[in-house]
């Protein structure tokens, strides 16, 4: 149930794609008297859809900067275009003058074109993102080829009447019904929380989302991202205006500034958008038209290119399930670049039947697999504070490229190599060959930059989440996006940190002094008494194991409950030391160092203890403290190293471990110089995490219909024989009742 959303949003492109074909046929319809009233309906249409595009990628991006999140308003916004596609149905079946309903349509197919994929691209698995919005474009070609098809089958009827109008408002107005009851279901669901189609269903993309943490709050404005591959300065904490776009799914690092070229490349995708204008470019769909008629050798088969169109897109809509948009997009502008190729040789060579009309289907179909692509590479490449704001400039671009070359195609015959003599006839010019073949070199160059662009600068995102495509944009630093240079990490150095290091120096309180250096004299370290060497031997029986300096038993070293029944003072030591990374010597340094100092400590207690000093820092003590001398307290040497091994043996494979300590200790000095290969720990997650990523809780409402609850059981009456009895009484028959009862019992 989660993906009834997705498909109605995507099911929402039928409706536009009808009111899309009808504006493309305007000038080949029969009758020019309803169809063609005025010549702006060429251009205008298109003009009005843009700045209803417009005003939705205000909506949608605007709240989605203003609130720091994605607003789902999308469905409502496809709702608002299915009210406008059932009147402009309505007015094409019930009024003659249909130049209102041409308005009314483009409104309502201006207002589909970008919700419905940005839609998708937040709320669709990484999995199903690439499936779900070439859906979208696979519907809105199979209304396009709708249209086609019944102004080829059903524009007349058999007494020769009109009925393009009719049959159009009949396909509109039953795409435009099914519209409205899927939205009102996918709301009823919302309503009874059966499905929350307003929460991300990739798993990384909810979390950032409910977080707030999808955007970048630094970014209010387009202003910084036009900087186009120069160099970006590294912003301090709270710097505004400046610098490159990092959206917050993911944390780089104080130091990464993003892809530098990351703008670049989307004005580059956006440019791609252009294959669109080779899918509708007025001379390719007539040269089209003509060739599948003459090809199947029949006049009403003239919507056989936008089906082949169609069919493309569904190719790539089951081809996007195992390869990358990146791949698709490549493969289908070869083959149809070179479809072109052979169609342009074909018609030089006046080869106009067969090998003709068999490359032009050739090359509606490949361009069908091409068409999907572009709008999702947009998507996934711009920054997410402003994808709907790039997808909207490269749809504006096509399709007032569409109109300008419909209006010109349509205007005279120039276009076609075509002129008009002094009778009023059409002739072809004696260049017309020419002409045609200058639109198909123009449309070979554009097939081919549009690749290359695609190629150099758009990065593989198939099946990847958006965490997973902003992490490897962040860490992208070449002009060319299939680059193996990423942003790598400096190698760690065998230099340690002076801070970092232990020494052996006895102080007053039992502490060590700051370097390693500065041992004590081995004569000094000598002077313990039998009996305190004793008493160690008492208190740890293990020998020290010659490796490595811990105190286990070298018979049960590998034995994990001898390591636990251990009484060795730093055993926590010897269990994990052994995994870490770092000098033998130094290593063997701090062992011994921590082995003397806590042996100091232990005989420092203990001279303490034996003086009457339970507590150097007792207070009830420190009369008695304050009358002896210093040298009395003085710390007693160390005991002696640890005898050096003279065999070298092969240390065992040495990983990484990170220790965390307790807030407001120490850290334990044999793991200050240990350094983890692990990978640095996530952020802290924001304070209202607990309670903004818990999973939604469906809601029991209370039902308004009252519990039956069993009334008690009524206990046995006294009937008394010849008396009246009644449960409804009046109150004059309950006084004459009374009045009987009184009498009988008397």
């Amino acid at each position: 149930m989660d993906h009834i959303a997705e498909v109605t949003a995507g099911i929402a492109y039928i409706p536009a794609g009808i009111i899309y074909g009808y504006l493309m046929l305007l000038p080949i319809v029969e009758d020019k008297l309803i169809a063609c009233l005025y010549e702006e309906t060429y251009y205008w249409p298109h003009i009005i859809a843009i700045v209803a595009m417009l005003i939705t990628v205000v909506l949608t991006n605007g709240l989605k900067l203003n609130y720091r999140k994605t607003q789902f308003i999308h469905l409502y916004l496809q709702l608002t275009a299915t009210v406008f596609s059932l009147t402009a149905g309505l007015v094409f079946l019930l009024v003659d003058d249909v130049v209102p309903a041409i308005y009314l349509g483009a409104i309502a197919f201006g207002l589909t074109l970008v919700p419905g994929l940005s839609y998708l691209h937040i709320r669709s698995r990484s999995r199903h993102r690439v499936l779900l919005m070439c859906l979208c474009t696979v519907w809105f070609l199979a209304g396009v080829a709708t249209t086609a098809t019944i102004n080829d089958l059903a524009a007349v009827n058999d007494n020769g009447e009109d009925r393009l109008h009719q049959n159009v408002a009949i396909a509109l107005l039953t795409s435009s019904t099914l519209m409205l009851v899927l939205l009102g279901l996918v709301e009823l669901l919302q309503r009874e929380t059966i499905v929350d189609y307003r929460r991300p269903l990739d798993y990384d993309t909810a979390m950032a989302h409910d977080s707030g943490r999808l955007l970048n709050p630094e970014r209010r404005s387009f202003a910084p991202y036009a900087h186009f591959g120069r160099a970006a300065p590294a912003l301090g904490k709270g710097v505004t205006g400046t610098g490159w776009s990092t959206e917050r799914i993911v944390t780089t690092g104080a130091n990464d500034t993003g892809c530098r070229y990351r703008t670049l490349w989307t004005v580059y995708m956006i440019g791609t958008k252009l294959i669109g204008l080779l899918a509708f470019y007025w001379v390719f769909l007539v040269k089209g038209t003509i060739a599948s008629q003459e090809l199947l050798e029949r006049d009403d088969v003239g919507f056989l290119p936008f089906w082949l169109l169609t069919g493309g897109a569904l190719l790539t809509t089951l081809l996007g399930i195992r390869l990358a948009p990146k791949t698709i997009f490549l493969g289908a502008s070869v083959l149809y670049v070179i479809a072109l190729v052979l169609a342009i040789a074909f018609y030089s060579a006046d080869l106009t039947d067969l090998e003709y009309g068999i490359a032009k289907m050739l090359f509606f179909g490949f361009l069908g697999a091409a068409l999907p692509l572009p709008a999702i590479h947009i998507l996934e490449l711009a920054p997410l504070n402003f994808n709907e704001a790039a997808l909207a400039l490269g749809t504006a671009l096509e399709l007032l490229a569409i109109a300008l070359v419909q209006y010109y195609g349509t205007n005279d015959g120039t276009m076609f190599g075509m002129e008009v003599t002094a009778g009023g006839e059409t002739k072809p010019t004696s260049n017309h060959k020419d002409v045609i073949a200058a639109h198909y070199i123009m449309a070979i160059v554009l097939g081919v930059v549009c690749a290359v662009a695609t190629l150099w600068h758009m990065p593989n995102t198939g099946r990847k989440s958006l965490s997973e495509i902003e992490s490897d944009l962040a860490r992208m630093r070449s002009y060319f996006a299939f680059s193996r240079r990423h942003q790598q990490s400096p190698p760690p150095q065998p230099t340690i940190n002076p801070e970092l290091h232990v020494d052996t120096t006895p102080h007053s309180n039992g502490r060590l002094e700051n370097t390693l250096e500065n041992t004590p004299p081995a004569g000094q370290e000598q002077q313990l008494s039998a009996r305190n060497a004793a008493r160690f031997a008492a208190l740890y029986p293990d020998s020290p194991d010659p490796r490595n300096g811990s105190y286990h038993s070298p018979s049960h070293s590998h034995s994990p409950t001898a390591r636990s029944r251990s009484r060795s003072p730093y055993n926590d030591f010897d269990q994990h030391l052994q995994y870490h990374h770092q000098d033998p010597h130094l290593h063997q340094q701090q062992q011994d160092a921590l082995r003397r100092q806590h042996e100091a400590n232990y005989l420092n207690a203990r001279l303490l203890q034996q003086r009457g000093l339970d507590s150097p820092t007792g207070s009830d003590q420190m009369s008695r403290g304050r009358g002896m001398p210093p040298e009395t307290i003085k710390p007693l040497p160390l005991l002696p190293p640890l005898v050096p091994r003279t065999s070298q043996r092969s240390e065992p494979a040495l990983g990484s471990l990170t220790v965390k300590s307790e807030p407001g200790t120490v850290l334990r000095p044999a793991l200050l110089t240990q350094k983890s290969d692990a990978p640095a720990p996530p952020p802290m997650p924001p304070a209202d995490y607990l309670t903004k990523s818990l999973p939604r809780v469906k809601a029991v409402r209370q039902s308004r219909i009252p519990p039956i609850v069993p009334k008690p059981e009524q206990p046995e009456e006294v009937v008394v024989p010849g008396v009246e009895y009644s449960h409804n009484l009046v109150p004059s028959q309950f006084l004459r009742q009374s009045l009987q009862n009184s009498q009988l019992f008397r």
